[in-house]
C-alpha cells in the first residue's frame, strides 16, 4: 500500500515562498519509482522524487489567491496513489497583518539569515502574532457590541498594534530558533516576549466596536486604564 502524507500550510499569502512537503509518505510493499506533486489544478504535476527521501517536496509560490487543490501523486511498480489537499492563498490587504519582516529586520537584520527552509519571509510568523494579539483581546473581554470576538480587520489603524505585532513575532521567532536554555535566542525570546506585553498593556487601539467601518470617536480604548470585566 502507499501511504501519502502531506505537510502544508493552510493559508499563505500571495507570492510568498511555502514548501510542500511529501517527505513523510512511505510504502508498506513495492518500491517507488515516481513522486508527483501538482500544486493547484492550473498547474502540471511536477516530479519530485529522490530515492533517498531527501527532497520529497516542492518549493512553490501562488501568483493568485483564492482556495488551491495540492494533488500529490506517487508510483511504485505495484500500484499508484492520488491524494488532494487543500490550501487557502490570500492577497496581501485581506491578510491585514500587522507587521512584515522590514519591522522586524530593522531591529534584528541577522534574522535574514535565519529564515526557514522553504520560505523566504517570516509572514507566517506575523500571522500567528496577529493571532495572539486578538485572542489577548478576546481574553481581556473586549467585544464588539454584540459580544462577538474582534476580528482582524476591526482595528482600524494597524500602526496602533504595529509595536506589539513586531516584538511579538520577534519572540516567536527567537522561540523557534532556542537549541537550549540559556542561550542567547532564549534571552532575546523573553526580551521581546516582555516588549511584547508592554505593548499590549500601553496602547491605545481604535476599534470598530459595532462593525460599521466607521471610526466613531467612542470606538478607541486606552489599555492602560482598561479594567477587565467578567463574562
Amino acid at each position: 500500500m502507499i501511504f501519502i502524507k502531506c505537510i502544508n500550510e493552510k493559508l499563505v499569502q500571495v507570492d510568498d515562498k511555502t514548501r510542500i512537503d511529501v517527505s513523510k509518505s512511505f510504502i508498506n510493499a513495492g518500491v517507488v519509482s515516481e513522486v508527483e506533486i501538482k500544486p493547484e489544478a492550473s498547474e502540471n504535476f511536477y516530479s519530485v522524487y529522490n530515492t533517498d527521501q531527501k527532497r520529497w517536496y516542492l518549493d512553490w509560490a501562488y501568483e493568485t489567491d483564492g482556495a488551491k487543490v495540492i494533488t500529490v501523486r506517487i508510483t511504485t511498480d505495484l500500484s499508484v496513489k492520488t491524494v488532494a489537499f487543500n490550501i487557502d492563498i490570500i492577497t496581501a490587504v485581506d491578510d491585514y497583518l500587522y507587521s512584515d519582516d522590514s519591522d522586524i529586520f530593522s531591529i534584528e537584520s541577522e534574522l535574514k539569515n535565519y529564515i526557514p527552509r522553504g520560505r523566504n519571509s517570516f509572514l507566517n510568523k506575523h500571522r500567528a502574532a496577529q493571532e495572539h494579539i486578538l485572542s489577548y483581546l478576546d481574553r481581556k473581554n473586549i467585544k464588539n457590541q454584540d459580544g462577538t470576538k474582534i476580528l482582524k480587520g476591526q482595528i482600524i489603524d494597524i500602526n496602533d498594534v504595529r509595536d506589539w505585532s513586531k516584538y511579538e513575532t520577534l519572540k516567536l521567532v527567537y522561540e523557534d530558533l532556542v537549541v537550549s536554555v540559556g542561550d542567547i535566542f532564549k534571552d532575546k525570546a523573553n526580551m521581546y516576549r516582555d516588549l511584547a506585553l508592554d505593548h499590549a498593556t500601553r496602547s491605545l487601539l481604535r476599534l470598530d466596536f459595532d462593525k460599521d467601518t466607521v471610526q466613531e470617536q467612542f470606538e478607541s480604548l486606552d489599555m492602560r486604564t482598561f479594567r477587565m470585566t467578567k463574562r
